[in-house]
C-alpha cells in the first residue's frame, strides 16, 4: 500500500477479487461472442443461458468511439498523477499565503514529502497543518474528478455507484436487448445477473488484481472482475428499470450487488438506510440466482459488517460534488 506522508491517506484501488463459492453451485456459461468492430460502431454478439437455463441469443451495437475510449482507461489507480496533483496545490496555497518556506515534491508510488523552513516554531507547524489539509482537499478533488471513491477503512476503490448511474445510457442497447420478453423488473434482474456472471472472469496469476474495467470495456474486452462486473450489471438495471433502487456492497477483497427487489422466500437480504436488498453475485462463474451470495458475502451481511454504496436515484444530486468548489488548480 502506497501511503502519502502529506496526507495519510492510503493512495491504492483496493483489490477486488472472485470469492470461494460453494461447489454445488452451477456455472455461467457463454456460447458465442463475436464483435463486428466498424469505423462508427462495434456491433457485438453474444449467445449465454440465461436465468431459466435456456439459450439465448443478443445483438447491440455501441459507438466504437465510446469503446475505444473506455479500452484506453488505465486499470489502476493513477497513484504519481494524484500525488502530483496534491503537490500542485500545496505550491498554489504556499505562493498566496507565505509565510514559512514549504515545499513539496511528489515521490514514486504516490507519496508526498514536505518539507517546511521558518524562524518560528509555532508558524511552521501552522503551515504544515495548512499544507496537509490543502493536500487532503487536492486528493478529494482528483477522486471525485478521475470517478474514484473513499471507503470507510480510507481504502480508495473506482466510484462504483456513480459509475452505474453514469453508463447507464451508454449501456442502453444492452439492455434494451436483454429486456426483450421480460415483462418485469425481477425477470429483468435475473436475465441480467446471468448475462453478466456468463463474462469470463479477468485475474491475474495467482489471483492477483488485474485492476477496474469500466462497463464498455468490460463487453468490449469480455472480460472483468467482481466489481467491474457489478458496476456493468447495474448500469445494465439503472438503464433499464430506473425506479429500482440498487447499491454497491463492499466487504474485504470483494464486491457484489443488492437490489430492492420484493424479497422472495429463502432470498438473502439486507437493509440500509431503511431500504430492503436483495442481495446479488454478478462476479460469476457461478451463476447464483438473485438472493443467492456467497459464503464470505452472506457471513459480512450477517454481521453487519458489509459498506454499501447506493446508487444515486434520478434528480437526486450528488453530495460528493461539493468538492469541485474548492480552491484547486484545474488539471
Amino acid at each position: 500500500m502506497n501511503r502519502s506522508p502529506a496526507t495519510g491517506a492510503a493512495l491504492l484501488a483496493a483489490s477486488l477479487l472472485t470469492p470461494t463459492l460453494a461447489s454445488a453451485a452451477p456455472r455461467a456459461t457463454q456460447g458465442d461472442f463475436s464483435v463486428d468492430k466498424g469505423a462508427e460502431t462495434w456491433t457485438f454478439h453474444t449467445r449465454f443461458s440465461d436465468e431459466t437455463s435456456h439459450p439465448r441469443t443478443v445483438e447491440f451495437r455501441l459507438p466504437a468511439k465510446a469503446v475505444t475510449k473506455d479500452n484506453d482507461k488505465p486499470l489502476k489507480f493513477p497513484t504519481e498523477a494524484a500525488a502530483k496533483a496534491q503537490v500542485a496545490a500545496i505550491r498554489a496555497w504556499e505562493e498566496k499565503h507565505g509565510g514559512p518556506k514549504v515545499t513539496a515534491k511528489a515521490g514514486k508510488g504516490g507519496t508526498v514529502s514536505l518539507k517546511v523552513s521558518g524562524k518560528s516554531a509555532t508558524k511552521m507547524r501552522s503551515a504544515l497543518d495548512n499544507a496537509k489539509a490543502t493536500a487532503e482537499t487536492a486528493l478529494s478533488v482528483f477522486l471525485y474528478r478521475h470517478r474514484y471513491t473513499r471507503l470507510r477503512n480510507d481504502g480508495i476503490v473506482p466510484d462504483h455507484a456513480r459509475l452505474a448511474r453514469e453508463y447507464a445510457d451508454d449501456v442502453a442497447p444492452l439492455a434494451d436487448a436483454l429486456a426483450v420478453d421480460a415483462p418485469d423488473a425481477r425477470t429483468f434482474v435475473s436475465r441480467a445477473l446471468a448475462y453478466v456472471q456468463a463474462i469470463p472472469y479477468e485475474g491475474g496469476k495467482n489471483g492477483a488484481d488485474k485492476g477496474y474495467r469500466r462497463p464498455l470495456s468490460v463487453l468490449a474486452r469480455n472480460k472483468g472482475d467482481c466489481d467491474s462486473k457489478t458496476t456493468l450489471f447495474l448500469a445494465l438495471l439503472e438503464s433499464e428499470h430506473p425506479e429500482v433502487a440498487s447499491t454497491v456492497v463492499y466487504i474485504p477483497d470483494h464486491a457484489f450487488a443488492g437490489v430492492a427487489l420484493e424479497p422472495e422466500a429463502g432470498e438473502r437480504t439486507f437493509v440500509r438506510d431503511g431500504t430492503t436488498y436483495v442481495g446479488m453475485e454478478p462476479v460469476g462463474p457461478a451463476k447464483l440466482a438473485p438472493g443467492k451470495v456467497s459464503g464470505a458475502s452472506g457471513w459480512h451481511l450477517f454481521w453487519g459488517s458489509a459498506e454499501a454504496r447506493a446508487v444515486l436515484r434520478p434528480g437526486e444530486p450528488d453530495a460528493a460534488a461539493a468538492v469541485e468548489g474548492s480552491e484547486v488548480p484545474a488539471e
